[in-house]
């Protein structure tokens, strides 16, 4: 753009701006001070408190033109958190705080996103008729690829489109010009936004060639970091095993315990042990020798000198004019050149360190030298659950045998976390899939076909909020491949009888697809305080087992409490008989409190042990193990679902508490499908009959590289607990002092 045209265009946008100005219909402005709320002070129409957009003009800009043609007051809103609140109920409190509406026209929309909840909630006043599922859908893709400009972007555009419908034309202008201002005013608004876009697009191209260019430095100043194969390890220093001796397994726990303490006595059940590969035993000379700095460093005083000299370097490289592309890489150059002249004394630095704290922590016995390997120490964790008159290397490998295969059901996992479509639910999915098919491949080719068969069928499943991969995943855990028209024509029924999507997918998912199937139930939902659902699948698996549930929950109050007493007393009541479902939880929750597992969430791992055939202390070793395992993954939450892959039930199409094959047809389906659908499905709906709070808890990812885990109690991660409570508005204020607000929907993302 030439200097004389962006004159121009100012000029221009400046005399449109006096003459809107003078008009009685000039737009409206955000309010220099509009309040604050637990802490989020508002910015205007716009509000982004961690940070997240890099141009939030641009978005005010873009509200400020639907406020001017419209007349709404709206505010759209990015925090952190919601306080501990329901996104839904915070936002309604942030608009009643703020004063977002109107006291007499009742046409205020305050649009809330949540990072840490990943949730976008919509609230109006009853003057405004929007679709809040909608408006937060249109956002979905946007958040979940980390694009918050976009997704913002995107609520703007969706809230204009369904305000479109209502907009009347003023007729009446008095003689005034109106229309031409209005003109003008659009015109000039235009003109502004594309001399910032224009202006923005340079900013972006500086910073996109500033950042390419800190990311080239820090790549070559992360080459003086020692990789891994730089340092000394102890196997490289290790002395062939013996031939494998056994000692009872009691009397090689106390050897390793011996080495662990400093004070390593019984020869024989050290060798066994290091015939075992348990511990080793390391040449220390040799450690000692290989890792002192060589001579020629040592006597060198250049280290200082070109610690300096890179560190000079790298700051001239980045100093260079961002338009001088040679001069920049001839810096680069140097810098390089120096870093391969500093990286053998940061090397030689680095293996003198590691060898002497290497070196320390090795122990003198009568067999050498010693260190606990990793198995070793993983064994020794294990040692409450072991038979201590078994001979060593039973022992050991039985507990070989339980981590392999946690080991492989990880890599499965990992797999299919790699071929799974990104969202939300992704790692759930992936643990479903893992005991769904040993072959990775087949259980994602037969997982495409399912979501390929609801995105067919334009089921209108993701505009409503829901997340379609996680419903194909669960209709594949109920053998349902081939019936997605029928669930789908359940669901749509369920719709158009007024229920909201939460309820709707769920009384699908549950088999209940008559309005005479959920009065059946709802008295009890009600009575027993569960997710509809899950009351479902007690009457499906007994017709007394509404009462089993309040009879377990009543004893378990003695131990926990709390939404983990009911999520136990679930679990307990649709898979063991009375008779035997508190004496096999205690014995599986001592199983697991023998190693350290305590807390709310292995209180819940126990009522999954209950069951396990294999007994309550080998689940706790599985669990233990699988937890290990999982921790150490690449998906970040996996450790999650640790209590359902240790589970031996869990596997194929078949139900996971009898191992009876779930028969074909959406009226059958497996109630531990019900814990997933309450993660996956309801996580963060506002006002959902879900079970939340089970996957709310934190303490499966306490000191997640041991299994170890904290204790506390279950925190919904969003939405309602135990069925949900419905927001009751009050006396809302407005920009201009306003009325009630409501929740018009929201989703997660």
């Amino acid at each position: 753009m030439t200097r004389s045209l962006r004159t121009f265009l100012i000029s221009l946008l400046s005399l449109v701006a006096v003459v809107v100005a003078a008009s009685p219909a000039a737009a409206q402005r955000a309010p220099v001070d509009c309040g604050e709320y637990a802490g989020v002070v508002c910015q205007g129409f716009f509000t982004d408190e961690p940070g997240v957009v890099d141009d939030p003009q641009r978005i005010e800009d873009a509200i400020s033109r639907i406020v001017f043609h419209y007349g709404n007051p709206i505010a759209v809103v990015v925090v952190q958190d919601s306080r501990g609140e329901d996104p839904a109920d915070f936002a309604a409190e942030l608009a009643n705080a703020w004063g977002v509406g109107d006291p007499v026209e009742e046409n205020g929309i305050l649009v809330l996103v949540s990072l840490n909840e990943r949730r976008t909630e919509v609230v109006t006043q009853d003057g405004v008729t929007v679709s809040g599922s909608a408006i937060a859908g249109s956002a979905r893709s946007f958040f979940a690829a980390g694009d918050f400009e976009g997704g913002l972007l995107a609520i703007v555009g969706s809230i204009e489109q369904a305000l479109a419908g209502t907009l009347v034309e003023d007729t009446d202008s008095g003689g005034f010009p109106f229309g031409l201002i209005v003109f003008l005013g659009i015109v000039g608004f235009f003109i502004y936004t594309l001399i910032n876009r224009i202006s923005g697009l340079r900013r972006e191209k500086t910073k996109e060639r500033r950042d390419e260019r800190e990311s080239l430095i820090d790549g070559d100043l992360a080459r003086l970091e020692p990789s891994g194969g730089d340092l000394p390890r102890y196997e490289q220093y290790a002395a062939p095993p013996p031939p494998v001796t056994d000692v009872p397994t009691a009397v090689g726990l106390t050897g390793l315990w011996s080495v662990s303490s400093g004070d390593p006595s019984d020869t024989n059940a050290l060798t066994a042990l290091w015939s075992l590969d348990l511990i080793d035993v390391i040449d220390r000379d040799r450690l000692l020798a290989e890792t002192r700095e060589p001579l020629e460093l040592r006597a060198s005083d250049e280290r200082p000198i070109l610690e300096n000299a890179v560190q000079e370097a790298a700051e001239a490289a980045l100093d260079v004019d961002l338009d001088d592309e040679e001069k920049f890489e001839s810096k680069r150059r140097e810098l390089n050149r120096l870093i391969d002249s500093l990286r053998p004394h940061r090397v030689a630095a680095a293996r003198r360190r590691t060898g002497d704290a290497l070196i320390v922590d090795l122990v003198d016995s009568s067999i050498g030298q010693l260190s606990i390997t990793p198995l070793g120490l993983a064994f020794a964790d294990a040692a409450p659950l072991l038979d201590g008159e078994a001979p060593l290397s039973e022992s050991l490998a039985e507990y070989r045998a339980v981590s392999t295969e946690a080991e492989a059901k990880t890599a499965r996992l990992e797999r299919l976390y790699e071929h799974l479509p990104e969202s939300t639910a992704r790692p759930a999915v992936a643990a479903a899939l893992a005991d769904l098919d040993e072959d990775p491949d087949h259980a994602v080719e037969r997982y495409e076909r399912v979501r390929a068969d609801l995105a067919d069928a334009g089921s209108g499943l993701e505009m409503d909020g829901l997340d379609p991969a996680a419903i194909a995943a669960l209709l594949l855990m109920n053998h349902n491949e081939g019936n997605t028209k029928q669930f789908l024509a359940a669901y749509a029924q369920h719709r158009d009888r007024g229920f909201d999507p939460a309820e709707a997918v769920e009384f699908a998912l549950a088999g209940l697809l008559t309005l005479a199937d959920i009065e059946r139930v709802r008295p009890i939902t009600r009575r027993l305080g569960l997710p509809i659902s899950i009351t479902a699948a007690l009457l499906d698996r007994r017709d007394d087992g509404p009462d089993v549930f309040e009879r377990l929950h009543v004893e378990l109050a003695a131990y926990t409490t709390g939404d983990s007493s009911r999520t136990i007393a679930g679990v307990l009541a649709m898979s063991l008989e009375p008779a035997q479902a508190m004496r096999r939880w205690l014995a599986a929750r001592e199983a697991l409190h023998e190693l350290g597992l305590v807390g709310s969430y292995a209180d819940v791992a126990a009522a999954f042990g209950a069951s396990d055939p294999r007994g309550p202390k080998a689940f706790a070793l599985a669990y233990a193990v699988q937890r290990r395992a999982l921790s150490d993954s690449t998906i970040d939450d996996a450790d999650r679902f640790a209590p359902e892959l240790a589970h031996a039930g869990t596997s194929g199409q078949n139900d996971t508490w009898t191992g009876e094959p779930i028969p074909d047809g959406i009226a059958s389906f497996d109630p531990f499908t019900m814990f997933f659908h309450h993660w996956v499905i309801t996580r963060g709906v506002s006002d959902s009959y879900g079970w939340e709070p089970v996957y709310g808890d934190t303490s499966w990812s306490k000191d997640r590289g041991s299994w170890w885990g904290g204790g506390g109690g279950f925190g919904s991660s969003g939405g309602s607990s135990w069925g949900g409570s419905s927001w009751s508005g009050g006396s809302f204020g407005g920009f201009s002092g306003g009325g009630g607000f409501s929740s018009s929907g929201g989703g997660g993302w």
